[in-house]
């Protein structure tokens, strides 16, 4: 389990340089992550990678934490990365890697994949089985579809339109649903996953659009951890909420309207969709003035 570590970690500083508040604030920041890495899989600190840590941070970003707070968690996982390395817990600090600005120093967002290596993450996998199908399937709804991998692991056989070329994400963050296009790729993955999906059942069709080979909803820590062994192979690192990030940066360099894919992306606020103009050509940051509020525009 990886809470023992943590106790140990934070038993040290209670003895050395904290006070009892900020080890009672420490213990609330490692909770967080602990819950958040054991729920995909993780028991052992030792199989943490930095795109583990990457995608935790995006997760925090998608709830809505300020970058103050993403910042204090990433400065908090490095310093722990640290501890676990000088006593040898793990071969290599996983948070040596994020990114923790200095004071005042703004934080870009992480560089997106490119569009040649998405094709690449595409073509590298087969499809002879139906298990083959399904994740090329779950990367298409994570890439094409903009899904957060909570969304897609949560869909339902019902929610793809095949007819209409749609894909219904059921209440997703803050409880909102949308409706999104199908494109063909997409809508080719799913016409032959489907054909075989049934190869997956065991037992009565409880209607999980994505299942594991006990015929149960696939956990969603297992795409994260499949990614890990694809990002060995393919020489670069990929992760579930990589593809959403990619895909909406470049939707936004072939200029599609930064509204456009707050709706596609299912933000609440257009400032979250704000970071992703940060890594494309100027013009579009141009688009994104105009589309906001003018009271939150800066003066002239």
């Amino acid at each position: 389990m990886l809470q023992p570590e943590i106790d140990a970690y934070l038993a040290y500083h209670a003895a050395a340089d904290w006070s009892p508040k900020s080890v009672h604030h420490y213990r609330y920041v490692f909770r967080r992550v602990v819950r958040w890495l054991e729920e995909r899989g993780h028991r052992r600190w030792a199989t943490v990678s930095a795109s583990d840590l990457d995608a935790f941070l995006l997760d925090l970003l998608e709830r809505g934490l300020s970058r103050s707070t993403r910042d204090h968690f990433a400065w908090a996982l490095h310093i722990f990365g640290v501890w676990l390395t000088t006593r040898g817990k793990v071969l290599r600090n996983p948070a040596e890697d994020l990114n923790v600005p200095e004071d005042n120093e703004v934080a870009l967002p992480p560089a997106p994949l490119t569009e040649e290596q998405v094709t690449s993450i595409f073509e590298a996998i087969p499809r002879r089985t139906v298990i083959d199908l399904r994740n090329r399937l779950h990367l298409e709804v994570l890439y094409s579809c903009g899904l957060r991998n909570a969304e897609a692991v949560h869909l339902d056989v019902s929610d793809l339109d095949l007819n209409e070329r749609t894909v219904l994400v059921r209440e997703g963050k803050m409880g909102k649903s949308r409706l999104l296009p199908m494109l063909t790729s997409t809508l080719v993955a799913a016409t032959e996953y489907l054909a075989l999906r049934r190869d997956l059942l065991r037992g009565p069709d409880q209607g999980a659009l994505f299942m594991n080979q006990r015929g149960k909803r696939l956990p969603e820590w297992w795409m994260q951890r499949w990614l890990q062994g694809v990002s060995r192979t393919l020489g670069f690192r990929v992760h579930p909420h990589l593809l959403r990030h990619s895909i909406a940066v470049h939707l936004l360099r072939r200029g599609a309207d930064v509204r456009h894919i707050q709706e596609f992306l299912g933000h609440a606020d257009l400032e979250t969709t704000k970071i992703y103009l940060r890594l494309v050509p100027g013009h579009l940051r141009e688009d994104y003035d105009k589309a906001m509020p003018i009271l939150m525009q800066a003066p002239a």
